[in-house]
């Protein structure tokens, strides 16, 4: 299931380096709970329907960000959070809330994204994980299999698995995330996916790469 949720306008100018606002936001309304340092079960877009200023971005009328995942009970409890407290960072507050069901997936789908996707690779003999983007032919396997691994953790076996990069996208591109201090190469490119019902639904909600939990790879 996926949250939309819809905010009033900023009254200050919210700053590039945003998405850790929003991770500590959500943590906020998640409360205390054992989600904190584990494997995510959830992901998140970024902020909807920005303009772009010389020093960060301006929502005019307003923004809308979906949160989404297969645990209703963390669906529940951002939802209680935000009914206690509604208010994000620079003047952002929700004012609305949507509930949304899964679509009706077929065993292909080509995805968009709300947020870009991250994907690292540990290299030995190298101190800090190679990042890699749609850029870097191998990481259509990879992907795949890392996220066949996260499915059976999760009680989904799906072998028949297929995820590629859509690299006659007009509109691909890679984009640089800072997040404490550290500059995370990723992909804004859709992905196409073969597989299961349960996979896509899978996706859809719990996001694909690495690093769901902090706002990367939430799938439109």
């Amino acid at each position: 299931m996926r949250l939309k949720i819809k905010l009033t306008k900023n009254k200050t100018v919210v700053p590039f380096n945003h998405q850790q606002k929003i991770v500590g936001t959500i943590h906020k309304w998640l409360g205390r709970n054992e989600v904190h340092g584990s494997p995510s079960l959830y992901s998140f877009s970024q902020l909807q329907n920005a303009e772009l200023l010389e020093n960060g971005f301006n929502f005019p009328y307003g923004s809308v960000f979906y949160f989404s995942s297969t645990d209703n009970s963390l669906l529940t409890r951002v939802y209680k959070g935000i009914k206690s407290d509604p208010t994000l960072f620079n003047s952002l507050k929700v004012y609305e809330i949507d509930m949304i069901s899964e679509p009706a997936f077929r065993n292909r789908e080509r995805f968009y994204l709300l947020s870009p996707i991250f994907f690292k690779q540990k290299i030995e003999g190298r101190k800090n994980p190679k990042h890699l983007t749609f850029e870097d032919e191998e990481i259509d396997g990879l992907i795949t299999e890392s996220t066949k691994k996260r499915l059976k953790n999760n009680g989904i076996f799906d072998d028949g698995l297929k995820i590629i990069f859509d690299r006659d996208f007009p509109g691909k591109k890679t984009k640089v995330v800072n997040y404490k201090g550290i500059g995370n190469k990723t992909s804004m490119c859709p992905i196409i996916v073969e597989g299961k019902f349960e996979t896509m639904e899978f996706l859809w909600n719990n996001g694909v790469g690495h690093s769901t939990g902090i706002g990367f790879g939430c799938l439109k």
